[in-house]
């Protein structure tokens, strides 16, 4: 193109130079290699402008990009808080009604009965059975999940209402139940202990669940191992709280999951302690256990559960023991207290049994059926030594469920139980208990 514009041009010029000229053809040669070298000196030129204009005009447009780019990095307003908040954080809840009626061996003193196998009442020549209802709102719970903007950071906070020192009785307390945070693989706050069995519990009206259910939730370090999709093992040191040592518990828990089939093992150790005089009597306690939950088809499905605990109850509910002759006025009542010479600590020994079954009707309707039964050792010192404690505990429940939405349960369950204690005096336990409740 440049040879072709070169070309036009000296054909003009020659043109207009030479149509009157009287000029040697030397001169006009001369003449037009002139006119050439002025045409692509200013060609050159030209060109040298056209690419400084087009270098201006780039380099215009990309510092309007980056201005502007800046300006968006630089003016973005800070998102007001409840933005953050809603990204991060979801709440949820559940607003339960609970009711039940005690037909035989209720507390005297009123309050829950739910819960209250262990305690039952003995009838004598100064008290009967007699029927008594109660309802309550306190297992009513509100909680939040939370993440961290960057997502290293998970956790959950969670309370409902119950005052346990009371039972449930009166309006209750706001009580904290899960108050946790998980960075990587471990585990800050509290939650359930490694002891619970909640993956293989049966589903219960009574919010305090069957005999053999452990829903304990303590403060705790945790580390989680994630073998693989179907292995899963988990160590803590929690606080037991009820407990005088200067140690928390050791616990730890292996789960396998593959399709239907869920297998728990558990177990515990930590150390008693008592102070008598200036001395300090300990003792280790243990315990071990193991779960496991099948779903033989996609409407019903089997679980059950055992623990075999020597001298702690804190990590089973339903365990606390009433003897405490030989240890009033020490801490050192429960599953455990001092021999006669109170000079070394006797422990209970308890083997914990649930088997459950679940059917599902449809999505709306379902029916769970529970028998548990608690054991203790009635041929160790404990034993001797306090007659008034449980020696056996049984309960048969079974209960229905109607859904009418995902959001909404309405349930009712009956339980047939007994208390032995190792005197040999029984109670009868005959109950119903009632359950209304919208989750969100």
């Amino acid at each position: 193109m440049k040879k072709l514009i070169l070309a036009v041009a000296c054909a003009t010029a020659s043109g207009a130079l030479f149509a009157n000229s009287n000029d040697t053809t030397e001169q006009r040669i001369n003449a037009l290699e002139a006119e050439l070298n002025r045409l692509k000196a200013e060609l050159d030129l030209q060109k040298t402008n056209q690419q400084k204009i087009l270098a201006e005009q780039k380099a215009a447009q990309t510092n309007t990009v980056a201005t502007t780019a800046a300006a968006k990095t630089t003016d973005k307003a800070i998102p007001p808080s409840w933005v953050t908040w809603t990204d991060n954080v979801k709440v949820y809840g559940i607003a339960r009604l609970d009711a039940a009626v005690d037909f035989k061996s209720s507390p005297d003193t009123g309050g829950r009965t739910t819960s209250s196998i262990y305690r039952t009442p003995f009838e004598s020549d100064k008290r009967a059975d007699h029927a008594r209802s109660d309802a309550m709102i306190n297992a009513s719970r509100l909680g939040v999940y939370f993440t961290s903007p960057d997502k290293k950071v998970t956790g959950n906070i969670e309370a409902d209402f119950f005052d346990s020192s009371t039972m449930g009785t009166g309006d209750g307390k706001f009580r904290i139940r899960h108050a946790f945070f998980t960075y990587k693989d471990w585990t800050f706050g509290q939650t359930w202990s490694l002891m619970s069995n909640m993956e293989t519990r049966t589903e219960a009206v009574d919010y305090t669940q069957f005999m053999g259910t452990s829903y304990t939730r303590l403060p705790q370090v945790r580390y989680d191992w994630k073998i693989d999709q179907n292995h899963d093992l988990k160590v803590a040191l929690e606080y037991t709280g009820s407990r005088v040592s200067a140690f928390p518990s050791l616990t730890g828990r292996y789960t396998y999951k593959d399709g239907p089939l869920l297998l728990l093992a558990q177990g515990f150790v930590n150390e008693k302690s008592v102070d008598v005089g200036r001395d300090d009597v300990k003792k280790v306690s243990w315990g071990a256990g193991g779960g496991l939950k099948y779903e033989i088809t996609p409407k019903q499905s089997i679980q059950a559960n055992y623990q075999h605990i020597v001298g702690d109850q804190k990590f089973m509910p339903y365990t606390t023991q009433s003897g405490s002759a030989n240890a009033s006025s020490l801490n050192a009542s429960g599953d455990f207290s001092l021999n006669k010479d109170k000079t070394d600590l006797v422990m209970n020994t308890l083997d914990s049994f649930n088997i459950g079954y679940t059917y599902k009707f449809n999505d709306q309707w379902r029916t769970n059926w529970s028998a548990s039964i608690f054991k203790y050792d009635d041929s160790s010192d404990y034993a001797e030594l306090n007659q008034d404690a449980n020696d056996r505990l049984t309960d048969y429940a079974a209960n229905l469920f109607y859904s009418p939405t995902a959001q909404m349960d309405f349930g009712v369950e009956y339980h047939q139980g007994e208390r032995k204690v190792f005197d040999g005096r029984t109670a009868d336990v005959s109950r119903v208990n009632f359950v209304s409740m919208y989750k969100f």
